[in-house]
């Protein structure tokens, strides 16, 4: 598997200069100590308490693992990690607010929106126009891109939506960092190498294929049939867990 010949220069001069000579650079509070595995299991529960937060009440590490599936010790030791926070915890569990706070506020995320866009506007990638997930989340939808410009006079949103060859001169200016790349798979390599080009350093990737990148580039690879894959080796190991429970109790009562 080969790099794009043009990311050669990424990897020794980083992203082009003028991609944020337009826009306020937001800078990420280093997260000291953190894991990747701890980071991202820390974002998905941010969001979970923000949503949370919303009944007024506390909430305890069991009733944590009840809703997210992760065993309550590994979401203690997560949140132990977190630097700076000594109101999280209270007598009957953690505050969903503060906690949410504080898992943002260590994950380098500000009250600044992150910037995002939608790359490829076809059937899945215009499901995303009327998203309502975004509301409450760091993240912001900014922009729209799709190369077919009669796709482009049809659909509605409520935020701009430009033809591919202006993402050269909108992203920099829009300062946007993440891209939702829900393009055909044979364009998706070419696209991210525009993306990266551009200034964009955070990928969600909806397509089948791989996508090699440089350091410093992240790429989240989200496919519905590994989540099925791993919602069903789920089940079959709890099913095993379960049918294996009588069978040892019947061993030992024979012995």
């Amino acid at each position: 598997m080969k790099y794009f010949p043009s990311w050669k220069t990424f990897l020794l001069t980083g992203p082009r200069e003028p991609c944020y000579t337009d826009c306020e650079i937001i800078h990420k509070e280093e997260t000291v100590g953190i894991s990747k595995p701890t980071a991202e299991r820390l974002s998905r529960l941010a969001h979970l308490l923000e949503q949370r937060g919303k009944l007024g009440t506390p909430v305890s590490s069991a009733e944590l693992e009840h809703l997210t599936g992760w065993p309550s010790h590994t979401i203690r030791k997560d949140i132990s990690a977190l630097p700076n926070t000594p109101e999280i915890s209270t007598t009957s569990g953690y505050d969903p607010v503060t906690l949410a706070e504080a898992i943002r506020a260590a994950l380098g995320f500000r009250e600044e929106p992150q910037n995002c866009c939608i790359v490829g506007l076809g059937r899945l990638g215009s499901a995303f126009l009327e998203y309502s997930g975004f509301q409450g989340s760091p993240f912001s939808l900014v922009a729209g891109f799709d190369s077919n410009v009669n796709r482009l006079e049809i659909l509605k949103a409520d935020f701009p939506l430009y033809p591919t060859f202006k993402m050269k001169e909108v992203i920099p200016r829009l300062c946007i960092k993440y891209a939702i790349l829900c393009v055909p798979p044979d364009q998706a390599i070419a696209t991210a190498e525009r993306l990266i080009e551009c200034g964009v350093t955070g990928i969600v990737n909806f397509t089948t294929a791989i996508l090699p990148v440089p350091q410093g580039i992240e790429v989240e690879h989200v496919s519905i049939i590994d989540a099925l894959g791993a919602c069903a080796a789920r089940l079959a190991a709890k099913k095993d867990s379960q049918a294996g429970q009588p069978a040892d109790k019947t061993t030992r009562s024979k012995k």
